[in-house]
């Protein structure tokens, strides 16, 4: 009995390190299938709907198929839940430039505005794909839950900044899991802590 428990769990290891691995490759795949803008947010989202069924303990069995088949069905759906996200990251390079060239309290003040920008943006971003899979809420609404999501779970927003932080360090350390696992480790990661979170809110 130990035995099969054993070698059940490392069966189960082995699963989710494949998914993760596949996964990775095809949200890179499909973000330059859409030119990156127009693919970005379908990748998540269809990676985060595989992922997703791994704590679920139902993982896929057929991960490329169900990948691309959630990225066409959402395709469009995506790019316009998305679609405000890439205006904060351009107003954030922008910030960024202007932080480079200040000087004093200036730089300081835009500093800690980039920094709380940035970690909102993070913690919205981390809300994306479940949001995507579990909701078909008119965008107006969608984009304001998307919004306000960091201030009304803030236990979950330190969550998924503390993973944030933790595995952008991992991959400091050790580059190679940037490669193998960049995207898809806080995808799955980050998407459990607010699947977590949005149950408690569907059960209310």
């Amino acid at each position: 009995m130990d035995a099969q428990g054993w070698a059940g769990g490392v069966m189960t290891a082995l699963r989710w390190v494949a998914h993760l691995l596949a996964v990775q490759a095809l949200v890179v795949v499909g973000t330059l299938a859409g030119g990156v803008v127009l693919g970005l947010f379908p990748a998540l989202d269809a990676g985060g709907r595989v992922l997703a069924r791994l704590p679920a303990g139902t993982p896929s069995e057929h991960v490329w198929q169900d990948f691309w088949h959630a990225w066409r069905a959402g395709w469009r759906r995506a790019v316009l839940v998305g679609a405000p996200l890439w205006l904060v990251a351009a107003v954030l390079a922008a910030d960024a430039w202007a932080l480079s060239a200040a000087q004093g309290p200036v730089r300081a003040a835009l500093g800690a505005g980039l920094g709380l920008v940035t970690a909102w943006a993070v913690v919205v971003l981390a809300y994306a794909a479940p949001v995507l899979r579990r909701y078909r809420a008119p965008l107006p609404a969608t984009w304001r839950f998307l919004v306000l999501a960091p201030a009304l779970g803030p236990g979950t927003a330190v969550g998924v900044l503390g993973v944030a932080a933790v595995w952008a360090a991992t991959c400091w350390v050790a580059p190679p899991l940037a490669v193998l696992g960049g995207v898809a480790v806080p995808l799955l990661a980050t998407g459990w802590l607010v699947d977590v979170r949005l149950d408690r809110l569907d059960a209310r």
